[in-house]
């Protein structure tokens, strides 16, 4: 297997007794990865991968520093689609006698050991070292509550997308169904979340764009990934599906009333050959700089990646159009 080496690290990371021991074994997951460059690895598979072995990693870590709370990664690691070098999102639920400040401490811990093992924290601060992150399970229960009742407020939308996405890596209560609940029961939280997931946070430049204004730069997660990723969410969330993997949920909301197949086989098209060209950057640059900056001079990238990420930004926009129409008519309510 191409993954083997990662596979490998998975199981010393999952088994390791001490500090020192997991820095050791993700550091030889950090190797691994000049290993699977070196195969040409698919995206798909190496994201499976090493979304495995960074949750092995905090499950490792709790383990060690954090007894009594209940840990969940988020983000692309929960979903299955980090690649090397993603940040990592996570939650905490605290039992009721582990005292706020004592689980913050604890959160910080863990996340200083996940720091020296060479996985950052999510650059937004969507970690459980944070107050609004880790909380008890009853105020998780009241929080979901009040953000799917009102998703403008309190970043209601943000706070049930980061929910919808969290994997527990040891145990804890089911948060992504108390969030999918919560939100299916609310018309304004799926609305929300839709108009979130349409909304264009950047673009892939045209030829004409490029030549007049001189601005070629693109940001392949934000233009190319990160929209496909957030429209499967709130697509999955629709539907009732409990799928994480971005794949996975497109095909479950393929084919009902909130994702027309011909639109479901164009997002997983985009996420595939986006997730592919944007692993490709970041292999070309793994061994200066494994915190690759996600933006990308188009001139730097080969000809026929600049054709696909055009061919990307073109049909993202036909389907954000198609759902921000079909959302102004009463296609997605069920009521």
């Amino acid at each position: 297997m191409a993954v083997a080496a990662l596979d490998d690290a998975h199981r010393r990371i999952a088994s390791a007794a001490s500090e020192s021991d997991l820095v050791t074994a993700t550091a030889a997951a950090h190797d691994a990865v000049h290993t699977v460059i070196d195969t040409r690895t698919g995206a798909a598979s190496l994201a499976e991968a090493w979304s495995a072995v960074v949750r092995a990693a905090v499950s490792t870590a709790a383990r060690l520093v954090a007894p009594g709370i209940h840990w969940y990664a988020s983000g692309s690691v929960g979903r299955g689609d980090a690649l090397p070098g993603s940040d990592l999102e996570t939650l905490a639920v605290r039992g009721v006698d582990v005292t706020s400040e004592s689980a913050l401490a604890q959160a910080a811990h863990v996340h200083e050991l996940l720091a020296c093992c060479g996985f950052r924290a999510d650059d937004n601060g969507a970690v459980a070292s944070r107050v609004r992150f880790n909380r008890t399970a009853q105020e998780w229960a009241v929080g979901i509550g009040k953000w799917a009742a009102d998703p403008a407020n309190d970043r209601g939308v943000v706070m049930i997308g980061l929910l919808a996405d969290a994997l527990p890596v040891g145990g804890g209560p089911d948060l992504r169904d108390q969030a999918g609940i919560a939100a299916r029961a609310q018309p304004r939280a799926l609305a929300a979340m839709l108009q979130d997931a349409t909304y264009a946070r950047a673009y892939i430049p045209s030829r004409l764009r490029a030549l007049t204004s001189g601005d070629a730069r693109v940001d392949i997660k934000h233009a190319a990934v990160d929209p496909v990723v957030r429209i499967a969410r709130w697509a999955a969330l629709s539907c009732g599906s409990d799928a994480l993997l971005t794949t996975e949920r497109i095909g479950a909301a393929a084919g009902t009333r909130y994702l027309d197949p011909d639109d479901a086989r164009v997002l997983a098209k985009c996420h595939a050959i986006g997730s592919s060209i944007r692993w490709r950057v970041r292999a070309a640059r793994w061994s200066s700089d494994p915190d690759v900056d996600e933006r990308v001079e188009l001139s730097h990238l080969a000809p026929q990646d600049r054709t696909a990420l055009r061919s990307i930004g073109r049909e993202l926009t036909g389907v954000r159009r198609k759902l921000d129409y079909l959302a102004s008519t009463s296609t997605f309510s069920t009521w």
